[in-house]
């Protein structure tokens, strides 16, 4: 039990050192980048920093694989360089059985990310987008959800559509029972038009068969003139990459309330594939991390005297990029729909482990 806590302890505490250390680099480059991007709107430099610690939870998501990896490959390798692995082994302690200690640490550590740290990076991720649409940045449009159906938003310094739909198909490009609200950039509402359908094709909107009201706010009284299209085509700064992107997009989505977006997705018509997808990441996330775990241990527990020792640990750091990077290959094509969402969710990471624990077995007695 006291070596088990003194090898907790040691990778516990590399874990806390490693992860400062990318955080402060991280606050460094993005920090300088948000400033860079801010300036050209005259924002005060207190909202460049706040925008780059709300985006430090969502970089701690993305990086703590490879900080885990990390932290086990730098515990192991000082437990080999003063030769306690070896007096553990002389003990009676296996190798792999002191190995449990981390992993079950990491198994507690993935799960309390994803049921209690998602949630966190969600809201960071949805007030950071409140501080950049604030001065605009990336353009003046807007896609959301309700039970009143589903809302766009679109326009420029001359006038602002807000777009009603009650469905949509499954790629954004068509909207059914549909209405446009145009208003001046002072919020006057200057037209309305009502359609059954509208679609979206190469930066316009091709509405048919719909009516339209005009309003003229000039004069003491609203005056307001009704007409009826076969065909009204309306520009637009939306596409459909756009709209699937940051339309009901997960990661600014407790996972919590995941669930409940689906069912609404599903009645909008919109498709869910992607917000299942990021659901089975997120429960798949502890398996990540322990199989980046035994990558870390796998490469670093020989006894330094064998020597290689930086040669081990360039091929550990290879091998949890190549296994971060087929996870995001995974990923990619069970968004596009080319393998299912369990075999992208869970592939990589039951590989990964799979392979790590055959080399520990060749590699250790036992």
């Amino acid at each position: 039990m006291t070596l088990s806590l003194y090898v907790l302890r040691k990778f516990l505490w590399n874990i806390f050192r490693v992860q400062f250390a990318f955080l402060f680099l991280i606050m460094i480059i993005d920090g300088v980048e948000q400033l860079r991007i801010l300036s050209q709107f005259d924002a005060p430099v207190k909202d460049a920093i706040m925008l780059t610690l709300l985006r430090l939870n969502s970089y701690v998501m993305q990086i703590f694989p490879l900080v885990i990896m990390l932290a086990a490959l730098s515990t192991f390798v000082g437990l080999s360089r003063s030769s306690e692995l070896v007096i553990s082994r002389a003990a009676g302690q296996s190798a792999l059985r002191l190995l449990m200690v981390p992993v079950m640490a990491t198994l507690v550590v993935g799960a309390a990310m994803t049921a209690l740290y998602n949630p966190i990076v969600a809201a960071t991720v949805r007030q950071a987008d409140v501080i950049l649409d604030k001065y605009n940045v990336g353009g003046r449009s807007l896609v959301s959800l309700s039970g009143g159906g589903i809302w766009l938003r679109q326009g420029d310094a001359e006038s602002q559509f807000v777009i009603q739909a009650a469905r949509a198909s499954f790629n954004g490009t068509v909207l059914y029972q549909v209405g446009w609200h145009e208003f001046t950039p002072d919020g006057h509402l200057t037209r309305r038009i009502e359609a059954s359908r509208a679609q979206l094709i190469e930066g316009e909107w091709v509405i048919r068969n719909g009516k339209q009201w005009q309003f003229d706010t000039t004069g003491p009284e609203t005056l307001v003139t009704e007409s009826e299209f076969d065909e009204l085509r309306l520009p637009t700064n939306l596409t459909s990459q756009e709209i699937l992107k940051n339309f009901a997009s997960p990661d600014g989505i407790s996972i919590w309330d995941l669930p409940a977006l689906i069912t609404q997705l599903e009645t909008s018509g919109f498709s869910t594939h992607r917000q299942r997808l990021f659901i089975q990441s997120e429960i798949a996330r502890p398996i990540m991390l322990v199989a980046m775990v035994l990558i870390g241990a796998g490469f670093s527990m020989r006894h330094s005297r064998f020597g290689q020792t930086g040669v081990m640990v360039l091929v550990a750091v290879f091998s949890a990029f190549l296994l971060y990077s087929m996870q995001s290959i995974a990923e990619s094509l069970g968004s596009a729909q080319k393998i299912s969402i369990f075999l992208a969710a869970w592939g990589p990471p039951s590989a990964g482990i799979l392979l790590t624990l055959g080399l520990l077995l060749h590699l250790e007695d036992g």
